[in-house]
């Protein structure tokens, strides 16, 4: 059955595609719009600038976070700028101003139990691969099984943050695992390395998440620890056993080492080793 699509969201996609915006943008982006104009009862297109801004005014209210509405906000823009060519609709609509937070991390023996609370195989694996390589849950459900480089220990993410491409560093271990769950499931992957009801279509962000979920209840960890928390994680562990930034930075795919930095103020690893000048008179004090 073909579904049908508006004018209106034809032209986003368009504007979207020429941007070259990925996919998982176009899916939050049309998800924004179509929360905006199922609330308002009405065609987006239709909608007063101080209707928008309520609507906006409204999701805040709810407690979300500004990474939410600052994306819902971005979507808007789109949509009302440069698909509808009504940029007097969003002219007032600001970025909130993001905190400067510290990433969550997980220690060492925490991550181990929660990956080893995970029953089912595949995503079991899929969220060792995750914390192994320091990716994002969108970039493991896109992972397919030519993206294995097995002789180079590298994953060819095709689709990271912003569309771009990278390879990641897969560490022996995981690559021991990734042949273990080769091995032990069928049918084999065929396209997708974490496939989910059929090997033709790949396991969803939602049931990769609830699976995570069940692992860290299972645990007994704190439910404030979020699958993304992995990615945190691993950036921290390496620092601490002496990676470089710079290395780390290699490995999470950050374009500025500023994003990188923020894991050298987590740990008091690192600190510890430091000759700090105070030993010398600290003990008579």
């Amino acid at each position: 059955m073909t579904v049908k699509i508006s004018p209106a969201r034809r032209k986003m996609i368009e504007v979207m595609t020429l941007k070259g915006l990925a996919p998982v943008t176009h899916e939050n982006y049309q998800r924004t719009v179509s929360a905006l104009s199922r609330d308002c009862g009405r065609a987006p297109q239709s909608l007063s600038a101080d209707e928008i801004s309520a609507w906006v005014i409204s999701r805040i209210g709810q407690g979300l976070c500004p990474r939410t509405t600052n994306a819902d906000v971005s979507a808007l823009r789109l949509f009302y700028n440069e698909a509808m060519g009504q940029p007097e609709k969003v002219e007032g609509l600001n970025y909130r101003r993001v905190p400067d937070r510290l990433p969550r991390s997980i220690p060492e023996a925490d991550v181990e139990l929660l990956i080893g609370g995970i029953k089912d195989l595949r995503y079991r694996t899929a969220t060792l691969t995750a914390y192994g390589a320091g990716l994002r849950i969108s970039e493991v459900v896109a992972l397919q099984v030519g993206d294995v480089r097995s002789e180079e220990g590298l994953l060819h993410i095709r689709s990271g943050k912003g569309g771009h491409e990278r390879m990641a560093h897969l560490p022996d271990p995981v690559l021991r695992t990734l042949r273990k769950y080769w091995k032990n499931t069928w049918p084999r992957p065929r396209s997708w390395l974490f496939y989910g009801k059929s090997p033709d279509r790949p396991i969803t962000t939602d049931s990769l998440r609830t699976a995570f979920n069940r692992g860290r209840d299972q645990a007994g960890l704190d439910r404030g620890i979020t699958f993304h928390c992995l990615r945190h994680a691993v950036a921290t562990h390496l620092h601490e056993r002496g990676a470089p930034i710079s290395v780390v930075q290699d490995l999470l795919g950050h374009k500025s080492p500023d994003s990188t930095r923020v894991y050298a103020r987590t740990t008091g690893t690192m600190f510890r080793k430091l000759d700090h000048p105070v030993a010398r008179f600290a003990s008579a004090a």
